[in-house]
């Protein structure tokens, strides 16, 4: 073992020793990419909540004197609010004082004030912890001379732990709350994918507005039949869980990789997921309470649709619209994201007639270039209603669509009130 390992070690059995569980050495932390402590040992606060508590800095040589470690102690204090300070020069322990501006020796660490067992509840940084652990194992992977393709799994990476929580790349184990376990999960698969491959997720203020477009009646079956990554659906569980909604979560998936990818990710939800691998256009969709999809584009059939009019189409775009409201229930709601092609061509004039008489089309909203992921075009949001014919909500947003589509946003807020309370439409330029 090289001196530097040995006084690493070192120092992490005196911190052990005292009661700290949770060790890292020269950890990426989530946002402060030129930052990285020689040692950072993780406790309890005062609410139970797991956080960086002590830092520890190690230098070595001759004439090293204690105070040149100050300035990267009083950084850590800064940054991330460590409580702890030390220094260890040449094996020698040394205490910081509680402003950081003076070193006293001392035997070695003393105990957390509040143990060591807590739970982290930051989802960034548990985020930001599952990514490093997945590309860890990807490049161990490669360094053996194996393809990651057909020899990793990022769901079996992240698979369910005894006690919840994050096994890091150096053997220690962070404890996360199972609540920001399951979202920080999906963040991070959804990451890796987004990164390691040429599939994509949906725009996450899309998903979130589409979520918010169905909270009101989200119970019974929800289903995303081209479900990719699960971004439709996941956010749509969020707010059922938190309205504490009897929901159950289906999402079919032709893409292999990604059904295994978004079923991992169901796994750890806390509610039913049920993840399917298959073309949706030639299965049988379970019928549903609500329907949230992004269906592709520019696809042509091999084999022709028949519409609910009896006309028929190689058009993946209508073709999945029809075919969703096929399975809705009497009462149900549907939200697509679609190209805006289909409230504009020709083509689709005849249905969406037809869609105007048999449905309620409640609401379209247009949106700008860059809200659909990868591609230039533009698209709408629309809500569809299985209940008798009605008014519509109409807008069309522009460059601040995330704005007008985030939580406080007036379109997205707007349209919830028409559509939830009824009354006169609110009209807002034309998609």
């Amino acid at each position: 073992m090289s001196s530097s390992s040995s006084r690493r070690a070192d120092i992490r059995a005196k911190l052990r020793a005292v009661g700290y569980t949770l060790m890292q050495l020269n950890p990426h932390l989530e946002g402060l990419p030129n930052f990285r402590p020689d040692v950072l040992a993780w406790a309890s606060n005062a609410d139970g909540d797991l956080v960086p508590w002590a830092v520890v800095e190690l230098k070595s040589g001759p004439f090293k004197q204690p105070e040149l470690a100050l300035p990267a102690l009083a950084r850590s204090r800064d940054l991330i609010g460590t409580v702890e300070h030390y220094a260890v020069i040449n094996g020698q322990w040394f205490r910081a004082d509680r402003g950081v501006r003076s070193l006293e020796p001392v035997d070695g660490p003393v105990p957390p004030e509040n143990g060591s067992q807590g739970w982290l509840t930051d989802q960034g940084l548990a985020t930001s912890l599952l990514v490093q652990r997945l590309w860890f194992e990807a490049n161990r992977l490669r360094d053996s001379g194996l393809r990651v393709d057909y020899s990793f799994s990022p769901g079996e990476i992240l698979a369910e732990t005894a006690r919840p929580g994050i096994e890091l790349p150096d053997g220690e184990f962070m404890p996360v709350r199972p609540d920001v376990l399951w979202r920080a999960k999906r963040a991070a698969l959804i990451e890796y994918a987004s990164r390691s491959s040429s599939e994509f997720s949906s725009h996450p203020v899309v998903a979130s507005a589409i979520a918010a477009l169905v909270e009101e009646r989200l119970t019974g079956t929800v289903l995303d039949p081209f479900c990719g990554t699960g971004s439709f659906l996941w956010a749509a569980l969020d707010r059922a869980a938190d309205r504490e909604a009897g929901a159950e979560f289906v999402g079919y998936e032709i893409n292999a990789q990604l059904t295994e990818l978004a079923a991992s990710i169901g796994r750890d939800a806390p509610m039913p997921v049920t993840i399917d691998k298959g073309d949706a256009f030639r299965k049988e969709f379970v019928t549903a309470d609500i329907i949230i999809t992004a269906p592709p584009i520019r696809v042509s059939l091999a084999d022709h649709h028949v519409l609910l009019d009896g006309s028929t189409t190689p058009d993946s775009d209508v073709a999945a619209v029809d075919k969703s409201l096929r399975a809705l229930k009497p009462g149900g709601r549907a939200v697509f994201h679609l190209a805006t092609w289909f409230t504009s061509a020709d083509r689709y004039a005849p249905y969406r007639t037809l869609l105007a008489n048999e449905f309620h089309v409640a609401a379209l909203i247009g949106l700008p270039r860059g809200a659909m992921s990868r591609t230039g075009v533009r698209s709408v949001l629309a809500v569809i209603d299985k209940a008798e014919a009605g008014e519509t909500f109409v807008a069309q947003l522009g460059e601040d669509w995330e704005t007008q589509l985030g939580p406080e946003g007036a379109a997205l807020n707007a349209a919830l009130e028409f559509i939830n309370a009824g009354g006169t439409p609110r009209i807002l330029g034309q998609p």
